[in-house]
């Protein structure tokens, strides 16, 4: 008789999640439909939250997953995006053009391999640089933006800088938080946590192409001043240090 493992169960999230990046480049290259594409994308990070979940709730989590994990990502937050950016704009700029398409890729899978090799257990407080899965929401939001309240104008230098922006984010040490296990049942803050949370997934529901690109570059900057902050406060702490000795 056949044993099935319970790390099989996540893995079939991952598998939704590299065939959601998969099915982006399918229809970013061979439709030429840049909002489904991008559909997919959120698709696939939705998975990818979800075999999350699923591993821990099953306690599950394995090396194998975390490695399966990060394959699927480079596909649907490093190729995929890299791809949907290039053919919503860059394969005009000629000569350059793939270049500065490749840096959600190349960045993307520098951040996740120095994931990987800084990795003890499978819980984590934080993130040090800016999330795959973030960067690739990013792109995909300003594309939704773009698409909706401008009629599909690009916008190139916009398009730059934002893919600069996450590229680099990637492989920086800026501090991102990870969403700690929320509860009615916490304190106040968790609970405005909570509400907040309920209300930009609503509003993500129903005005996703309004909501997501916005509420990315709030993430995005969060990370930034709160790396300010410890930054700032090291220092102050190794000011007091000095001047105690």
């Amino acid at each position: 008789m056949i044993r099935i493992s319970r790390s099989i169960v996540p893995n079939f999230f991952t598998v939704g999640n590299m065939l959601g990046g998969f099915l982006a480049i399918v229809f970013a290259v061979d439709k030429g439909d840049v909002i489904f594409a991008s559909w997919m994308i959120v698709l696939a990070g939705f998975l990818d939250a979800v075999d999350g979940k699923v591993a821990r709730i099953t306690n599950s989590a394995s090396k194998f997953g975390v490695e399966y994990d990060s394959l699927a990502d480079v596909v649907s937050f490093g190729a995929a995006p890299s791809i949907l950016i290039y053919e919503f704009y860059f394969k005009q700029v000629a000569d350059i053009g793939f270049l500065i398409s490749f840096f959600p890729l190349l960045f993307g899978s520098i951040r996740l391999a120095r994931f990987n090799v800084q990795l003890t257990g499978f819980s984590k407080s934080h993130f040090k640089g800016l999330p795959i899965p973030a960067a690739a929401f990013t792109l995909v939001g300003y594309i939704m933006f773009m698409h909706f309240f401008f009629n599909g104008e690009v916008f190139p230098r916009g398009l730059f800088a934002v893919t600069l922006l996450v590229s680099l984010l990637m492989v920086s040490n800026v501090r991102y938080e990870v969403m700690p296990p929320l509860s009615f049942r916490g304190g106040a803050r968790q609970k405005m946590i909570i509400s907040l949370l309920i209300i930009v997934a609503v509003l993500l529901v129903f005005f996703p192409y309004a909501v997501l690109f916005p509420m990315m570059l709030t993430y995005i900057i969060s990370g930034m001043v709160v790396s300010l902050f410890h930054l700032n406060t090291r220092k102050r702490d190794k000011k007091k240090k000095v001047k105690t000795d």
